[in-house]
């Protein structure tokens, strides 16, 4: 059932509404009265037309535009990883070659400075770099993979000098007493007179106490120290280093300060004397 009851409308309003109806139809046709009206339709279309093609063209345009960013920023890492990679290849190159040329030149040394002896050419393993630095204990260790049949007290060299000898094996280790060890004493000569020089606990330096001889002698600072070849472990005329500084302790006696020209910090590779 309805709620409300329909109503009739009068056909005169009916009338009126298709009059007014025709009355605007035959104004707009003969005057254009409704032209502003409808150009202002068209042109509202329009622009929202354009309005929506820029806003697309623009979206698209941005869209293909981070594509083509995130692309070139790929390929960029992908072309810096590869340089990088070709670097890295280049230097380990250039390094093999040079270590392979160290330990050609090493070898050759050795043969000079061991005349008729047998020469190893081996790898630092490791170095109490802080004893070394503070304290009187002087040690490295070298790498023996092969096992080579190293005895003690056999001499160890870089560049043209030595720096000390072998003192103990440890497997596939070498212990090397260097010559600045507060342990280790080393025969010297200083412009033909002998002493021995005892390693003073500082990095590169060996100390001699002297007899009076040496104070009638030309040494000076500056002077060369050389092996003396007693104690048949080091061959002589060696140059191992120079004078520093000459103390007199007393009426009798100096003390010489021998800076070591070989510097163990300076290498990755040492090479042993052995056999006679």
């Amino acid at each position: 059932m309805a709620r409300t009851t329909p109503t009739h409308t009068p056909a005169l309003k009916y009338i009126l509404a298709c009059l007014v109806s025709m009355a605007l139809l035959f104004s707009d046709v003969n005057y254009q009265t409704l032209s502003p009206l409808r150009g202002s339709v068209q042109a509202v279309g329009i622009y929202s037309q354009l309005f929506f093609a820029t806003t697309v063209s623009r979206f698209l345009e941005f869209t293909s535009a981070y594509e083509n960013q995130r692309t070139l920023t790929r390929l960029n890492n992908q072309l810096r990883d590869e340089l990088q990679e070709i670097d890295s290849k280049l230097f380990l190159q250039k390094q093999s070659q040079l270590i392979t040329k160290d330990m050609i030149d090493l070898q050759d040394r050795l043969q000079i400075l061991g005349d008729q002896r047998d020469g190893k050419v081996l790898k630092i393993a490791s170095f109490g770099l802080q004893d070394y630095l503070c304290c009187s204990r002087h040690i490295l260790h070298l790498q023996n993979p092969l096992q080579f049949a190293i005895l003690m007290h056999q001499p160890v060299a870089v560049d043209k000098t030595f720096i000390g000898q072998t003192s103990k094996t440890h497997l596939n280790l070498i212990e090397v007493t260097l010559f600045s060890d507060s342990s280790h004493i080393l025969p010297v000569k200083i412009d033909g007179l002998h002493c021995n020089a005892r390693g003073a606990g500082k990095p590169r330096l060996v100390r001699c106490l002297a007899s009076e001889e040496f104070k009638m002698s030309d040494i000076q600072e500056g002077s060369l120290v050389l092996t003396s070849g007693l104690g048949g472990v080091f061959p002589k005329d060696v140059i191992i280093g120079k004078v520093l500084s000459i103390y007199e302790i007393s009426n009798n006696e100096l003390r010489i300060d021998i800076a070591l020209d070989g510097n163990p910090l300076d290498h990755n590779y040492f090479g042993i004397l052995s056999g006679s």
